[in-house]
């Protein structure tokens, strides 16, 4: 750092509380790097402009801390065309509390608009909501909304529609998707409060540090909805208000839907006429629809069959590093992998940076069969995952010396079919026959065995989407069920894990998340619940008369600034 203006510094802290001063104590004593000031200081409230003026009081430079896009010069009207695929049977009439779903979330960018967005950079930016505070043991947080946001319908969105709004999610009786997030969130329902009009408070069971995040576009379900509205389940031929650049014209279940410009957008008016989602379940047949420009952007491709789209000077290429990635489960209660040495050998069994290089043609990173990701700035340096064969078979010699048979259940869908092969093969390596079944009702029956009458699964992959942080992935597949784990496939019950992911989501510094991230990181290599080879990058295509389109690694195409030429 240069020359540090403190006057300029002390000016900035007496408008901050207690937690946000710690923040940029933390940055000015040189504990906390640019990069993570940033990002730290968005989720505890600082604004931008307080942001870039604390750099540059400290001998840094006070420029914009967000990305523009950039591309061919932008163009008034038209109609861009999305090709995505059809939304699951919970998301097919767009129920917000409902869609649980890549294709569902693609409509919600387009008329929705959470509290706060998440960024591709893992900073929290304001939507409808222009700041937020916390108390002084994050136990409250309190959000401010923009005056200037209304509806379609020309009506604010005022306080009264983010209590209903939360208060459905949270209410266990609508099955909402968002339930989970909301448990680790620690809200409970009637701990939502209109403070007045423009201010909303958000009473909580526990401190939660990460809590915007909450209420941003990674917990996708929670876009803001008048308080007038009872009933969503019929969303997308209701007409229900709503608040994004665009709004619902025609919907068809099998074929896709239109949305026109909103004609009363508080924000900046879009470019576009009109957004057009067409379903196109199949991969090649996206691929081809969009070589012969029939249509402009492919919501999501994997590697796998998207080879001719990558490194081709035809496309614009939006690429996201994200926290998208597979869960391998093994259940640890019974069964095959009981015995920690036997999930210990697998997990030794697996060349996670052979998964990169191959199947992923290096549009991954590395893992270490935790959510602490490196891009997530709490996870300090923990420990890697050691690939190590002979180990592994050891200890395998040790659990099971005659080898055993395991099903693998998961469903088909990007490159878990070749995922599945990988595991099979290291498998073999240790004397374990693993036979593989992709079915469509995989996270009916054989995902989490969520009664007598569905059985679970011994071995498993499913598919969990980017969040910003990484506390969604802490809580629902791996705290102990009745400590909130409703997504724990592996069954799995530790109860230094559950301390330790409770002294982690409480925690409002960096320094107290990464001292707690490293014990939890410990706790899981060793006891193995979870294979984690890998976090992937989100990938969409555009053609290259689109400018202005971004994507977030949950998945959200953003047409707000989108222009076709």
């Amino acid at each position: 750092m240069g020359k540090i203006n403190f006057r300029r510094i002390d000016a900035i802290r007496q408008t901050q509380g207690q937690i946000g001063n710690h923040v940029i104590d933390e940055f000015v004593s040189g504990r906390l790097s640019r990069r993570d000031f940033i990002r730290r200081g968005t989720i505890v409230g600082l604004s931008f402009p307080a942001i870039g003026a604390l750099i540059a009081a400290c001998g840094g430079s006070e420029t914009s801390t967000t990305a523009e896009t950039t591309g061919a010069a932008p163009v008034a009207g038209g109609t861009l065309i999305i090709a995505s695929g059809t939304p699951s049977a919970a998301s097919a009439n767009l129920d917000p509390v409902a869609i649980n779903d890549g294709n569902g979330i693609v409509f919600l960018a387009q008329y929705g608009q959470w509290l706060t967005l998440s960024q591709s950079d893992l900073t929290l930016a304001g939507s409808l909501a222009t700041e937020w505070v916390p108390n002084d043991d994050a136990s409250e947080w309190t959000f401010k909304l923009n005056p200037a946001a209304k509806y379609n319908d020309g009506s604010p969105v005022v306080a009264a529609d983010v209590v209903a709004t939360i208060e459905r999610l949270v209410n266990p009786d609508n099955a909402s998707n968002s339930l989970s997030a909301f448990q680790t969130g620690k809200l409970s329902p009637g701990g939502t409060i209109a403070v007045d009009d423009n201010t909303v408070m958000f009473k909580l069971d526990a401190p939660m540090g990460n809590f915007p995040y909450i209420v941003s576009s990674d917990n996708y379900n929670a876009i803001i909805l008048p308080a007038s509205v009872t009933d969503t389940t019929k969303f997308a031929t209701s007409n229900i208000p709503t608040s994004g650049p665009f709004m619902i014209e025609s919907y068809d279940a099998v074929k896709g839907a239109t949305m026109v410009r909103n004609p009363n957008y508080w924000g900046t008016a879009p470019l576009l006429d009109k957004v057009e989602v067409q379903f196109i379940d199949d991969l090649g047949a996206k691929v081809t629809a969009f070589q012969s420009g029939d249509i402009d952007v492919i919501a999501q491709f994997p590697v796998i069959g998207g080879e001719s789209l990558i490194n081709n000077p035809d496309v614009n290429l939006i690429e996201i590093p994200s926290t998208a990635h597979y869960q391998i489960h093994m259940r640890t209660s019974k069964g095959a992998f009981a015995d920690k040495r036997a999930r210990q050998a697998m997990s030794m069994a697996i060349d996670h940076q052979s998964m990169v290089d191959g199947l992923l043609q290096g549009k991954a990173q590395v893992a270490n069969d935790t959510p602490f990701f490196t891009m997530f700035p709490s996870s300090g340096s923990g420990p890697a995952r050691e690939f190590n064969l002979e180990k592994a078979k050891a200890l395998m010699a040790e659990a099971a010396p005659d080898g055993f048979d395991v099903t693998l259940y998961s469903w088909q869908t990007q490159e878990i079919p070749d995922l599945a092969v990988l595991v099979q093969n290291a498998g073999k390596e240790l004397g374990i026959n693993v036979k593989i079944e992709l079915r469509d009702d995989y996270y009916d029956s054989y995902w989490v065995s969520w009664d007598a009458n569905t059985p679970g699964s011994d071995l498993g992959i499913t598919d969990y989407g980017h969040r910003g942080v990484p506390d969604v992935f802490l809580n629902a597949p791996l705290l102990s069920v009745d400590k909130g784990g409703v997504w724990n496939a592996a069954e799995f019950a530790n109860a230094d894990y559950d301390a330790a992911v409770a002294t982690y989501t409480s925690s409002v510094d960096l320094q107290s998340q990464q001292a707690a991230a490293l014990k939890i990181q410990e706790i899981l290599q060793d006891e193995s619940p979870l294979m984690i080879p890998y976090n992937f990058n989100f990938m969409s295509a555009a053609q290259k008369n689109i400018s202005g389109v971004t994507n977030s690694g949950m998945g959200q195409v953003y047409a707000e600034k989108a222009s076709k030429s």
